[in-house]
């Protein structure tokens, strides 16, 4: 399916975002880059500044929602929400690195897109604290998915909820920027760490 003017400008520009940074870009760099001119990405967007806040929330924000991210079924296994959740960490990172490109290395990727999260914190602090409201949903369903592991007997009981939880997130955060600063994530590696994890608490 063809993609609509809007679609296209925002992914356009998103790659460019990510690449040269919120200051590298100028309008003219927007207005070659698509072949749009500047009345008609005025159309779609108020401001630079405006079309970044957009740019970011559909394809940083929006992708970070554990709702939008994770394909889990209902009241999954401890086991199989892990399994489910690497699985969407590979996924978004597949669809980030087919915005910004084959000409572009997956490590490239992976450290620009950690970056521009740090530039929204600085421009739009508003948005920032939208991202940090995902990061807060995704520890809930966390613990949500623990409580009911330890229900169903799964995992071990007398288990600090909210502090496995936290740990299980972090693994995930942790994993991305320490892999960031030479490579790529490595989802292979952060799911093996998760289920040894699992391990040390699976019900005996």
């Amino acid at each position: 399916m063809r993609k609509s003017h809007k679609e296209e400008l925002f992914a356009t520009t998103f790659r460019l975002f990510i690449l040269h940074g919120y200051d590298g870009v100028s309008f003219s760099d927007i207005e070659k880059a698509t072949g749009m001119s500047r009345g008609a990405i005025f159309h779609y967007v108020d401001t630079k500044q405006d079309l970044f806040r957009q740019v970011i929330k559909m394809f940083v924000i929006d992708k970070q929602s554990i709702d939008m991210k994770i394909k889990y079924g209902k009241d999954p296994s401890l086991h199989d929400f892990i399994d489910a959740y690497v699985k969407g960490v590979k996924r978004t990172m597949k669809e980030v690195k087919q915005l910004i490109g084959d000409d572009v290395s997956t490590a490239v990727c992976s450290r620009a897109y950690l970056n521009i999260i740090q530039q929204v914190a600085s421009i739009l602090p508003d948005l920032f604290m939208s991202y940090q409201q995902c990061m807060d949903r995704e520890q809930q369903v966390w613990q949500q998915v623990i409580t009911q592991a330890i229900e169903r007997r799964e995992v071990q009981s007398g288990i600090d909820v909210e502090l496995l939880a936290q740990t299980f997130s972090t693994l995930f955060y942790g994993r991305a920027y320490r892999d960031s600063l030479t490579k790529v994530l490595d989802a292979d590696l952060l799911k093996s760490q998760m289920l040894q994890l699992y391990k040390l608490i699976a019900a005996k």
